[in-house]
């Protein structure tokens, strides 16, 4: 059980990597029931009034929702281990099993304790349960009876079956609980910025209408250069503050991709054109957008609209550094290629390269030289490619930037 709890601890590792935390939890539950030699399970986590299924073998559960009352409510509020037969016990078996029309044998219902600790005047928070089914009895040195009402880790630690199982799962327990926090601190940001982007557009247009009126009732106020600025900068940062929120509202969508069979090839021929449409809104020489596509990529899972949203932002960047030092014969090419069994995407300017400084911290959040910019752009890029199993590389020197993408 060892050297397995250990495998399980190393591909979790590689999941925090490039994977979101979705995806993290539905791994931590089949861990959680092959280490427990389970025949099935499920997490639920708080929500509103009762508990929701998150994840579950059984898929019609998931998203189901149960109350208080029920096992896994009473797993929570007592801070206790529930173990049953789920037949005989009215809290499940007229709930569950009535909705899904399969019977659950025995169930061991376990709380998952919150990352914030408890205060030594209150008991132990729990923000979750985890619950295992079994086809046989696999706590037989325990009173059912007694076990139904709960049982706490102490006790279960005396039987060999926490030893033999269940240790692994129990420190698990740690990470789902981690999961749970930042789902819900993510969910709570979007909400959030949400409701921030509409307050900063709103103000944008109260300006507009603020400015409006003052025209009317006092001409002569926006012939002081000195107020035309202030009206300027408010308006300016309502504007640019909108913007970063509906940047970021994006970055928090990246997490839940579509994925369809996708060939690359088609999601780069839509970027060029859309970067040739935003190249051509700029004063000054052209940018050639070129295509050098092979005709070998395979077709992969891919969600395509993400998968153009990175790309576009690495066009994008292109496209200004051209405009903005004036290059000759300036061009952006879009490369595809299949190598080594893998598919490999280039995107590459002719610019002047960029400097030490601003290389460095390419997809770091914020770290925009741009006057106006948001700040986000490589950093969505760089997180779809991330959650799309891929790799992201910039070279950077006087004949031009590339990225290489490698899925």
């Amino acid at each position: 059980m060892h050297t397995q709890f250990e495998r399980y601890l190393r591909e979790l590792f590689q999941l925090t990597l490039a994977r979101p935390p979705e995806e993290m939890l539905n791994q931590c539950l089949w861990f959680c029931i092959d280490l427990a030699g389970a025949e099935g399970g499920s997490i639920l986590a708080e929500e509103g009034p009762g508990l929701k299924f998150l994840f579950s073998n059984v898929e019609s559960l998931i998203g189901m929702s149960v109350p208080w009352s029920s096992i896994a409510g009473e797993t929570v509020r007592q801070n206790v281990v529930i173990y049953t037969y789920a037949p005989k016990d009215k809290r499940h078996f007229d709930g569950i099993d009535q909705q899904t029309r399969r019977q659950t044998d025995y169930l061991l219902s376990i709380p998952i304790p919150s990352v914030h600790a408890a205060r030594a005047s209150r008991a132990q928070k729990n923000t979750g349960v985890l619950q295992l089914l079994f086809a046989r009895d696999v706590l037989p040195g325990v009173d059912l009876e007694q076990a139904r009402e709960g049982i706490t880790l102490e006790a279960l630690k005396d039987q060999g079956f926490y030893a033999d199982r269940l240790a692994g799962v129990f420190l698990i327990l740690p990470t789902i609980s981690f999961i749970f926090e930042v789902l819900q601190l993510r969910e709570t940001s979007y909400q959030v910025i949400h409701e921030l982007k509409n307050k900063l557009i709103a103000a944008e247009s109260w300006l507009n209408c603020l400015r409006e009126d003052v025209e009317d009732v006092e001409p002569e106020i926006f012939k002081d250069e000195s107020i035309i600025e202030d009206f300027e900068l408010a308006h300016g940062a309502a504007h640019h503050g909108a913007r970063l929120a509906r940047a970021y509202l994006q970055f928090t969508k990246i997490y839940a991709p579509e994925a369809v069979e996708t060939n690359i090839n088609d999601v780069l021929k839509k970027t060029a054109a859309n970067a040739r449409a935003f190249a051509a809104e700029f004063p000054g020489g052209d940018v050639d957008i070129a295509l050098e596509l092979s005709d070998d990529i395979p077709v992969r899972s891919f969600d395509p609209e993400q998968m153009q949203m990175a790309f576009f932002n690495l066009a994008k960047n292109a496209v200004e550094a051209l405009k903005e030092f004036k290059v000759d014969n300036a061009e952006v090419r879009f490369v595809s290629r299949y190598v080594n069994n893998g598919i490999e995407v280039e995107i590459r300017d002719n610019g002047p390269g960029m400097p030490e400084e601003i290389a460095s911290n390419l997809f770091v959040a914020f770290k925009t030289k741009k006057e106006g910019g948001t700040g986000l752009g490589l950093t969505i890029a760089k997180k779809i490619i991330d959650v799309h199993g891929g790799s992201i590389d910039c070279q950077t020197g006087p004949s031009g930037t590339r990225f290489i993408i490698r899925f």
